[in-house]
C-alpha cells in the first residue's frame, strides 16, 4: 500500500519533469515554470494529505469495531479470539497467540514460548525483534524467527499474559503506528479481561457461601451429605449433552444445587401460605424461599416442578410432559439416578449400570424419555467420577 512518503516522492519527480521540459524548451518562461513548480508541490503535499487521512479514517472504522466485538464477549476466549482477529488486520503475521500466563500452550512449534512467557512477565515491557531491533542479550529465540512482537496483557490487578505477534509478512519492520495500534487493543482487551476475572472472582465467592448453606441444611438429614452438589454436577452434564446454552446451563446448575432448599424448616416458612400451595412439599416450600429473590424466577420454577411426573402424576400442580419446566425434568432424572446410587443407604445401592435400568423403567412415564436418553449416554462418566472419588478416599 503507498504511503504518504510514496505519494510525495512521486509527485515531486513528476513536478521536477515537467519543469526540466518546460525550462529546457523556452527559458524565458522560467516565471511559469516556478509556478507550475510551486502547483505540483501543492497537489503532491493535498493527495498526501488525503490519503493520510483516508489511512487514519480506516484505523478508527477498525478499532471501532473492535471495541465493538469486543464488549460482546461473553467469555474470555471469546475476548482473546477478538482481539487476536483484529491484530492480524493490523498486522499481517504467521502467528498470532494469546498466552495466559503460566499456561503457553499454543505456537510451541515455532517458539519456547514457556521461555519468552516467563522473560516478559518478568521485565513487563514490550519485546520487539526485527530488522531494526535485535534480541536482547538474556533471550533466546530459534533461528526461523524473522520478526516477534509481544505486548504484555496487564489485567487488573494481575498479569494475565501477553500477545505474541510471530515473523510479519509484510517487508520491513513493526511500524510505530502498528505498535501504538496493537498496544491499544492489549490495552482495551486487558480492560474487559479485568472486569470477568473480578466478575469469576465474585461468582465463586457467592458459589461458596451458597454451597456452605445446603451443606449446613444436609447436615439435618442423615445421609444426604453432598446430594445436591452431585445432582447439580450430573445436571449439567446431562444439560450439556441435550445441547443447552450458557445462560441455561448457569439456571439449571443453580436450581439442581438448590432444588432440596425446602428442607430447610423455620417457623416463619411454615406458618405462611405459599402461593396456596401443599406447604408440607419441600419443592414448593423451595420455591417459596425464592419468591422474593429477583433474577431467580426460572431456577424457582425449576425447583418447584422437580417432582411433577411426566405423565402427570406428579405434583405439586399436576403438569405433563412439556408443561414441566425442562430443567426439572432434568433435575429429576439427575434426583432419582443419584438416590438410586449415592443417596439410598449402602446396603440399598445400585451399581451405576443397575442404576441406569431402573431409570429407563421409569422413561414416558415419571421421566422424560429424552433425559433418560441423555443420562444413558454419559452414565459411565458419572461412574467415573464415582471411581476416582473412591480411589481418592483409599
Amino acid at each position: 500500500m503507498m504511503g504518504t512518503k510514496h505519494i510525495v516522492l512521486a509527485g515531486f519527480i513528476a513536478t521536477a519533469l515537467v519543469t526540466a521540459v518546460v525550462l529546457a524548451d523556452v527559458l524565458p518562461v522560467l516565471v511559469i515554470a516556478f509556478i507550475i513548480l510551486l502547483a505540483g508541490l501543492g497537489l503532491t503535499y493535498y493527495a498526501g494529505l488525503s490519503w493520510n487521512r483516508i489511512e487514519y479514517i480506516g484505523e478508527q472504522r477498525l478499532l471501532l469495531e473492535f471495541n465493538k466485538e469486543l464488549i460482546n464477549g461473553r467469555e474470555l476466549s471469546e475476548v482473546e479470539r477478538v482481539t487476536k482477529k483484529y491484530a492480524a488486520r493490523i498486522v499481517s503475521c504467521e502467528n498470532i497467540a494469546i498466552l495466559r500466563a503460566g499456561n503457553a500452550s499454543t505456537a510451541e512449534d515455532v517458539i519456547d514460548l514457556n521461555n519468552l512467557e516467563r522473560w516478559m512477565e518478568e521485565k513487563q515491557t514490550e519485546l520487539l525483534i526485527d530488522e531494526h531491533n535485535s534480541c536482547p542479550a538474556d533471550l533466546s529465540v530459534p533461528a526461523n524467527i524473522r520478526s516477534l512482537l509481544g505486548i504484555p496483557i496487564l489485567s487488573r490487578p494481575d498479569h494475565y499474559g501477553i500477545i505474541l505477534l510471530i515473523n510479519k509478512e509484510d517487508p520491513g519492520a513493526f511500524t510505530p503506528r502498528q505498535r501504538e495500534m496493537l498496544q491499544y487493543l492489549t490495552a482495551q482487551a486487558a480492560k474487559i479481561i479485568s472486569q470477568f476475572l473480578d466478575h469469576r472472582k465474585q461468582h465463586a465467592y457467592q458459589l461458596d457461601l451458597l454451597k456452605a448453606m445446603v451443606k449446613a441444611i444436609e447436615g439435618r438429614e442423615t445421609g444426604f451429605a453432598g446430594h445436591s452438589e452431585r445432582v447439580a454436577e450430573i445436571t449439567c452434564l446431562l444439560g450439556g449433552k441435550l445441547g443447552l446454552d450458557a445462560t441455561e446451563m448457569h439456571d439449571l446448575y443453580y436450581s439442581a444445587l438448590l432444588h432440596d432448599i425446602g428442607n430447610l424448616r423455620s417457623d416463619g416458612i411454615d406458618s405462611a401460605e405459599p402461593d396456596g400451595l401443599d406447604i408440607e412439599d419441600h419443592a414448593s416450600r423451595g420455591a417459596f424461599i425464592l419468591k422474593e429473590v429477583p433474577g431467580l424466577e426460572r431456577v424457582r420454577e425449576s425447583i418447584l416442578h422437580h417432582h411433577e411426573r411426566y405423565d402427570g402424576s406428579g405434583g405439586p400442580q399436576g403438569l405433563s410432559a412439556t408443561d414441566i419446566p425442562f430443567a426439572a425434568r432434568i433435575i429429576a432424572v439427575a434426583d432419582i439416578y443419584d438416590a438410586l446410587t449415592r443417596l439410598c443407604a449402602e446396603d440399598e445401592r445400585l451399581p451405576h449400570k443397575e442404576a441406569l435400568q431402573a431409570v429407563k423403567k421409569g422413561s414416558g412415564s415419571i421421566l422424560d424419555p429424552l433425559v433418560v436418553v441423555a443420562l444413558e449416554e454419559v452414565e459411565g462418566i458419572i461412574a467415573g467420577w464415582d471411581q476416582d472419588q473412591a480411589d481418592n478416599e483409599f
